[in-house]
């Protein structure tokens, strides 16, 4: 096999934050695969303030592992290399064989703003069709999230649901003040919203809605003590903090062993992983989930075309994209020294 990379940046529509960090470009490493007359692509792009390596971390990671025909010890740097074996082996237990079979699988929208934003999102269009809308909480004032969730709850549907992300900055108390608020019949799940993850069976039992795990499947906590727990009945996984492809498909399984939903995500990612995330979620037997990959329109340009997204579905095109980036051999890669970092 033969291994290239190439450095991009994708710009955002509007700075995006992630934490305390805000972004103004997506940063990142494309890997080419070539094995005989195939090739693969794959993509190693740590978000700052999210993923805990660097890019150069990250790039380290992967050309060392290149040249000892390895797996890199850096997540983000395992899942990039993985990628672009597999899809350069059109590998079928991923759902990377060409062509793919035509279809399409659900997503949920995207909104991370107040009660204003809300009208303005609803007013262009962005909720229209989607069956799930996905809401940030937790990083204000929780009336300020009331105000946002009823704002969305009225203006859509009375069948669109809401999921609700807390990224684990909340007390039980005040998780439990916010949720007893809404209307429970409405909310798909509510993800990480606490502080502590042994809590979440306690919420879901108060509050009668369902709980789902994210953070807590990367970070270094006790992860037994919420599988398949009461009311704890759904995983977000995001492949590239997992690490290699293998491994993801590990944390699926052992979900599935527990009573547990899988829903695929991605941190922002580029439209190439999620079309390779859309497939791996049909071939890995979670398809019939929405899931969390309508990110691409956060994106003013991108290396690929997006995938096409109607009434809430994204089409599983035959054909995966070509990253259109100036590939060189991976032993003579350097990052840009005045490279974009927010």
């Amino acid at each position: 096999m033969k291994f290239d990379l190439a450095y991009f940046e994708s710009p955002f529509k509007k700075p995006y934050s992630v934490g305390s960090t805000t972004l103004a470009m997506r940063c990142g490493v494309m890997v080419r695969c070539t094995k005989g007359s195939r090739t693969g692509f794959g993509e190693v792009a740590p978000l700052q303030g999210f993923h805990r390596e660097s890019l150069d971390e990250s790039l380290a990671s992967l050309q060392e592992a290149i040249r000892n025909h390895s797996t890199p010890m850096v997540r983000s740097a395992a899942f990039g290399l993985s990628c672009a074996v597999e899809t350069a082996l059109a590998n079928k237990r991923f759902g990377f064989g060409d062509p793919a079979p035509s279809g399409s699988i659900g997503i949920n929208a995207f909104f991370s703003g107040g009660a204003r934003d809300a009208k303005a999102a609803h007013t262009a269009g962005e909720f229209d069709g989607f069956k799930t809308i996905k809401i940030k909480i937790g990083r204000g004032k929780p009336v300020d999230d009331l105000r946002t969730i009823h704002t969305i709850l009225g203006l859509v549907d009375d069948d669109v649901r809401i999921r609700l992300d807390g990224n684990r900055r909340m007390t039980l108390a005040t998780a439990e003040r916010l949720l007893s608020r809404v209307d429970a019949s409405r909310v798909d799940y509510v993800e990480e919203p606490l502080k502590d993850h042994a809590d979440l069976s306690e919420l879901a039992r108060r509050v009668g809605m369902v709980m789902a795990i994210d953070e807590s499947l990367h970070l270094e906590v006790p992860i037994e003590e919420v599988l398949g727990a009461p009311g704890v009945e759904v995983q977000v996984v995001k492949p590239s903090l997992l690490g290699a492809l293998e491994e993801v498909e590990s944390v699926v399984t052992r979900g599935r062993i527990h009573g547990m939903d899988t829903v695929l995500s991605t941190a922002v990612d580029s439209s190439y992983t999620i079309a390779l995330v859309a497939r791996m979620a049909t071939a890995l037997g979670v398809g019939d989930r929405d899931h969390g990959l309508g990110t691409a329109g956060l994106f003013a340009s991108e290396f690929v075309t997006p995938a096409s997204i109607s009434n809430g579905l994204m089409e599983i095109a035959p054909n995966l994209p070509v990253p259109q980036l100036d590939f060189v051999p991976a032993a003579q890669f350097v990052l840009p020294a005045a490279r974009s970092m927010s």
